[in-house]
């Protein structure tokens, strides 16, 4: 049996703020609707202090990976190796899909 959706709830919001409502709807894919009604009926598990000390510890962790990835560059522009190895490679592309998963994982 489909739910019946017959009674409207009116929220002011910012047009910046209803545009993010609805590209975090859209990367759900799911209506705006059904994205607001599952959020208030099922709540994130974190209050925003935990989400925003994540946040924190994981941009901590990014900007890391960054320094050591300035200075394997610098190391072999001081060599000049021509090319990367393999592994290296293979570690960075592996570091940078942990990075689009966490960022998804946030912003949803």
């Amino acid at each position: 049996m489909s739910n019946i959706y017959s009674n409207h709830l009116i929220v002011r919001m910012t047009d910046k703020e209803k545009s993010m409502l609805q590209e975090a709807a859209n990367r759900k894919g799911v209506t705006m609707s059904k994205y607001v009604r599952d959020a208030c009926i099922n709540p994130p598990n974190v209050t925003r202090a935990e989400y925003n000390e994540i946040r924190a510890m994981i941009h901590y962790e990014i900007r890391k990976l960054g320094v050591n990835i300035n200075q394997i560059a610098k190391k072999y522009n001081e060599y000049a190796y021509v090319e990367p190895s393999l592994d290296l490679l293979d570690k960075l592309n592996k570091i940078i899909d942990l990075m689009y998963k966490i960022t998804d994982r946030i912003e949803s």
